[in-house]
């Protein structure tokens, strides 16, 4: 008779603990985002979020860790960046409590039009708003999200203003927010998506189908270098929430890929950062049409 096999143990997860940040004095967006950085290794997903979007700046920071953080080493981090006293408390996240933690750090975004919630959040979408499924695994670290907001806040503006457009491209496409919303607003304008990192591709067509939308191509690859996004083009509509940096040494490119009238959509900046972004775009000879301001980030919308 033979042995029995023996059961190879399960993997157990690890215990999740949050831990939030207090800071004597009030974040400013930039200040935030140079925390997230240097915490990024020390944590499994690192949250921030501005609790004066339209009046100001008052940025907090969270963290999920797995398993107990290492406390000393975020506060010499944090001390790195951040003057003034820094308390670090930390608590066990329990299984049993994990779909809260996901709501509580990737509350529905509403604009004028879109109602953006991850697939933890049932029930309808408020009345008169398209609801914008994100799947919550995604959602769970993405952070803060007024630069998507500014940039849907764009895409509104232009359907106000009677804008239609007939080739859209959402260039550093992420989760595929954006090209999806513009589907959604100019439901017969082909959408190409393009980003550098293959899993954001792997996202952006999972939310393409979660929100019963038809996309023209989805590709990884090297910016508008890539073969799909050079076989779609011109376009009459580019958005591009990415960096400012990127945005700039990209521009020349950006005007090669838009069609004589065509507008574009860009975001990812800081207000420090506006003028050097619109310089770069205004040399190569496009206008600019508006700045939408969300918190201390910034939406440009420029036309060819």
């Amino acid at each position: 008779m033979a042995a029995p096999k023996k059961k190879k143990p399960s993997a157990k997860a690890p215990v999740l603990h949050r831990v939030r940040l207090g800071f004597s004095k009030k974040l400013d967006g930039e200040t935030a985002q140079a925390l997230s950085d240097v915490l990024e290794d020390l944590a499994a997903a690192v949250f921030l979020h501005n609790k004066e979007a339209e009046d100001g700046d008052n940025w907090t920071v969270t963290l999920t860790t797995k398993g107990a953080p290492d406390k000393a080493a975020i506060l010499d981090r944090v001390k790195a960046v951040v003057g003034g006293k820094t308390v670090v408390r930390s608590e066990k996240v329990q299984q049993k409590n994990w779909l809260q933690h996901v709501h509580d750090n990737f509350p529905p975004v509403k604009t004028k039009r879109f109602f953006v919630h991850g697939s933890h959040v049932k029930g309808a979408a408020p009345k008169g708003l398209i609801p914008l499924k994100i799947d919550a695994a995604t959602a769970f670290g993405s952070g803060e999200h007024e630069t998507t907001k500014g940039c849907l806040m764009a895409l509104e503006w232009l359907a106000k203003e009677k804008h239609v457009f007939s080739n859209v491209l959402d260039m550093g496409c992420g989760s595929g927010i954006l090209g999806i919303a513009a589907k959604m607003l100019w439901p017969k304008a082909p959408v190409t998506m393009i980003d550098i990192d293959p899993e954001c591709i792997v996202v952006t067509k999972r939310h393409a189908k979660m929100n019963s939308v038809k996309l023209a191509a989805a590709e990884a690859g090297d910016g508008y270098k890539t073969a799909s996004c050079r076989e779609n083009a011109p376009y009459d509509l580019v958005c591009a929430n990415i960096l400012a940096g990127p945005l700039v040494d990209m521009a020349p490119l950006l005007k090669k890929a838009l069609e004589k009238g065509g507008i574009c959509v860009l975001s990812g900046l800081l207000a420090r950062q506006e003028e050097l972004v619109s310089f770069a775009h205004v040399k190569q000879g496009l206008k600019h049409m508006k700045t939408i301001p969300v918190g201390n980030w910034r939406t440009l919308v420029f036309r060819k």
